[in-house]
Parts: C-alpha cells; structure tokens; sequence
C-alpha cells in the first residue's frame, strides 16, 4: 500500500506541476469567466441607448427593401405588416432599384407582377436567404385578405378558424428531456475531453519509462500493480481535478452575473445532485476502463511516436461510444442506447444519458454500475499483467489482442 501511495503521489504531482496542464486550466477558466460576464461588462460600461433604432412596425431601419408594384393594385400598408425583415420602400422604376441595391441603399428588392407573382432583385443570391421568404408570406397572406374581402368574408375569421389558439400544458411523469439536454451535453463532452486527453497522456508516460529502460527498474522495485494502478488513478484525480475547476469556475461566474442573464441560465447550472453523484460514479469507472487499456497500449510499444497507431483501434472504439450516447440523447428509449447502458465499453455513458434524461429502474442501473465495476477491475489487473511483460517486448508494437493471447498461453 505505502507503494502505491508513492507512485500515486509522484505521478500525480507530475500531471499538477505540467505547465500544459496549469495553462490550458487557466485558459479554460478565464475564457468562461469572461463568457459569463458579457452581460454584466456589457450593461456596465455600454448605454442602453446605444441600441438601434426600430420602426412602427419593430423592424430594423436601417434594412431597407425596395419595391415596385405593377399591378397598382396591393394594399402595400398590409403587406409592410406582414414583412418582418426589414422596411420596404417604393421606387420610382427598376432602374432606380438597381441602382439603389448596387449602392447599398437597399438590400435586396421585389418587382410585383401579379397578385400571386413577383420578381426578386439581389445582387448576390445566398444560401440562405430570409427576404424572399419573408415577403412571399407577407404577399400571400395580402392575396388571402383581398380574395375573401371581395367575396364579403372577414380574414380574421376564417384565421380564427384555420389557426385556433390552442392551449396545451404538459404534465411530466419521468424526466424532463428537454430541459436537461445541455447540461447532460456538457458533462458527456467533458468526460469524452478528459478520457481522450489524460489516456493519451498515461499511454505517453508509459512508453517514455520504457524507451529510457526506466520501467525496467521500476518493475523491480514495486508491484506492477502498484505501478498501473497508481499511474491511471493520478491520471483520473487530475482529470476530475481540472473538470471540477472548470466548473466551479463557472458555476462562481454564473452566479455572479446571474442578474444581468436575467436567470435564463439555471436550468444548465441547477443540476440535481443525484445526477453529479451517477455521473462521478460512471464517469470515474469509465475513465479508469480506458486509462487501464491505454496504459497498456503504451507498455507494448517501444518509443512514443508508435502510440497514436496502437491506439487507433481504441480511440476509434471510444468515438463510436461517444456517438451512440449523443444520437441516444434524441431517443433514449432506442433499443441501440438501451443495449449500450449494459455493454462496459459504453455504459459509462450511455447509463448516464438515460438517468438524466430517460427513464431507468435502480435494479438497471446497479445492474450496469456492478458489471462497469467488476470489468474494470479486471481490466486493471490484466493491464498490470501486461505492463509486466511490455519490459521484455523491444522493437516493432505489439497489438494488445496479441498480448492478451501471449498471457493465455504463459
């Protein structure tokens, strides 16, 4: 135990004292600290009055849409109501509006052929344009008005009938998907982060032992239990180390500027603590899962440079979980996220998806955590194993299904 607690300490000390580490945590922090005081900065040092100026009507007006109207026969005060892009100004001919888009002066402008027909004028047609749309809607709708007023027949009724005001109240008996979508984003973004980031940095530290003959030494020394265990477990407190100083960064920082959001923010920051606990506890197995197989990776590889190619088939592994838990996050009722929660490799996440979002029995979820638990615990131990004889194997990586095969056969 007193040699775990030395490997333990060394390393971890090792992850603090990285500069990569200490600056990247700085940065993150800072960038979300001055995220969440935008409106603060914002409300202080700007005047409200500042702010642009709006029409009658609440548009913009300074976009400006020229028209002309051929059919000198729409009522352009009704079509100006509908139009909610911008203000639409009469020109004199298609002259003068080509000369006014070219010049700025207009955004765009509309040529009125018939009742049902106009013509778009725009310098450059984008991919996505709103104008055109906008005014299409504003056109029909004027064309209805004038269709049922010539036949004695109030629009406003017929809009009563063909769009009622339907009132509706949803009553939750499970979860609130919607509500707690973001949050269970960030925390399954963050874990992915963290396992990506610190099993590349264990399987990296690993290698440079071995490639220096270090390991050799150290094997001798302690158990390599000791040695795995201690290396991936530094690794994990420093993950949940810098994760929690993210967000208590924020947390702090949204507190602090929680007035000036007007609190539209608590739904993400208001998180249930029985969803904190579910997410440490799948979330730190998950991680230990992967950092054992990384830790691994690196002792049956010879130098540093040949990780990224052992590990291809993890990572890739690791990015399919990570996706079935995010398209989960739109249906956590499919069968593919159902079956995922039960499987060690995704459980971690996909378990935690359905506790947040979805509906989950506590039998299922002690069920997933026992099986998430016992795997890693054997993972850990056969990674030892290997760490082991990674001091023997120099030269050309060794695949780990190759390793695990050799194990088998000694």
């Amino acid at each position: 135990m007193k040699d775990f607690l030395i490997v333990l300490r060394f390393e971890l000390m090792n992850f603090m004292k990285n500069k990569t580490f200490i600056i990247s945590s700085a940065i993150i922090c800072l960038l979300i600290s001055i995220g969440l005081s935008v409106p603060t900065i914002k409300n202080t040092f700007f005047d409200s009055s500042d702010e642009e100026v709006t029409d009658e009507f609440g548009e913009i007006e300074d976009i400006n849409y020229g028209i002309i109207d051929e059919t000198n026969s729409i009522n352009l005060q009704e079509l100006q109501n509908n139009f909610y892009s911008g203000i639409l100004v009469e020109a004199k001919d298609m002259d003068e509006l080509k000369d006014k888009i070219d010049s700025d002066e207009f955004e765009a402008g509309f040529v009125i052929k018939s009742p049902t027909k106009y013509e778009y004028v725009v310098r450059n047609n984008e991919m996505m344009d709103f104008g055109s749309y906008s005014f299409e809607e504003a056109l029909i709708h004027v064309y209805r008005v004038s269709k049922l007023e010539s036949r004695g027949i109030s629009y406003s009724d017929v809009e009563d009938i063909i769009h009622p005001n339907i009132e509706s109240e949803t009553v939750i008996l499970g979860k609130d998907s919607a509500k707690n979508y973001l949050y269970t984003y960030v925390l399954v973004f963050g874990l992915y982060f963290i396992i990506i980031l610190y099993g590349q940095l264990i399987a990296t530290s690993v290698a440079s032992e071995k490639s220096n003959r270090a390991m050799e030494v150290l094997v001798t020394s302690t158990k390599t239990t000791n040695l795995i265990f201690g290396k991936v477990l530094a690794g994990a407190l420093a993950g949940i180390i810098q994760f929690g100083t993210v967000i208590l960064t924020a947390s702090l920082a949204y507190k602090l500027n929680a007035e000036a959001w007007n609190n539209s923010l608590d739904f993400i920051f208001n998180i249930p603590g029985e969803i904190i606990l579910s997410f440490a506890a799948f979330g730190v197995l998950g991680y230990l899962f992967y950092s054992f197989i990384f830790g691994a990776l690196g002792a049956l590889v010879s130098r540093t440079e040949d990780i990224s190619t052992s590990a291809t088939p993890v990572t890739i592994t690791f990015i399919v979980v990570f996706m079935i838990s995010m398209m989960g996050m739109q249906n956590t009722e499919s069968i593919v996220l159902k079956i995922a929660s039960f499987v060690p490799l995704s459980s971690f996440m996909a378990m935690f998806v359905r506790m947040s979002m979805g509906s989950v029995t506590s039998m299922e979820i002690f069920i997933s955590l026992g099986l998430l638990a016992v795997t890693t615990g054997l993972v850990g131990i056969i990674a030892s194993k290997i760490y082991r004889m990674g001091t023997l194997m120099y030269g050309n990586p060794v695949k780990l299904k190759d390793a695990i095969k050799i194990l088998r056969s000694n």
